[in-house]
This record gives structure tokens, sequence and C-alpha cells, in this order.
């Protein structure tokens, strides 16, 4: 029974270690209008969202707008997704690009 519980614990121990790594980075929500969003720092608080009603993809990717490598979580229900960037300055930069792509 114990092994068991070990078993469990070690492997969702490295799921919250990996979105750990997001605390102090920047993001935002795409889903909506870029105009209407800010570039937020991944807190305790969000980090907390993020581990208990998202799915994060932790895999770099560079499908961004701006094209600067980014990760993505994405609310459960999916009403939400934010890209999430290095940097705050990453972060600005996609979210200016993606405003000035919008036909709004």
């Amino acid at each position: 029974m114990l092994a068991l519980g070990g078993t469990a614990y070690a492997e969702s121990a490295p799921q919250t270690a990996s979105l750990a790594t997001l605390k102090g980075r920047f993001g935002f929500n795409w889903y909506n209008a870029a105009s209407k969003e800010k570039c937020v720092r991944v807190d305790d608080k969000l980090l907390k969202e993020f581990q208990k009603n998202y799915q994060c993809d932790l895999e770099e990717k560079s499908n961004s707008a701006s094209g600067k490598p980014q990760v993505a979580c994405t609310r459960k229900d999916d009403s939400k997704q934010y890209v999430i960037f290095k940097t705050k300055a990453l972060c600005e930069e996609e979210r200016e690009t993606q405003m000035a792509n919008s036909e709004d």
C-alpha cells in the first residue's frame, strides 16, 4: 500500500515541479482580445489556478504571432488559454503583435 502511495506521489510530483518553472514568467489569456489583456506575472495564486483548473503544455513552441518561444496553459473547460513567455518584454511583444494583426 505504501508503495502505491509513493508511486502515485512520484507520478504527480514531476507535473507540479514542472509547473513551478512557470513562476516568475509572464503571460496573458489570448482567447480575449489582446487589447483587453495585460501581461501578468505568474505568481503563486496563478500557479495554483494552473495546477487545479488548467492543462499546461510545457514544451516550448514558436508558433506565436511574434514567433517568440512560449508555452501554453488551457483551462479544462477551454474558456481561457494563457500563452506564457520567459520575460515581460517577450509577453508584451506578443500582445502588441496580436493587437497589430487584429481586425478589431
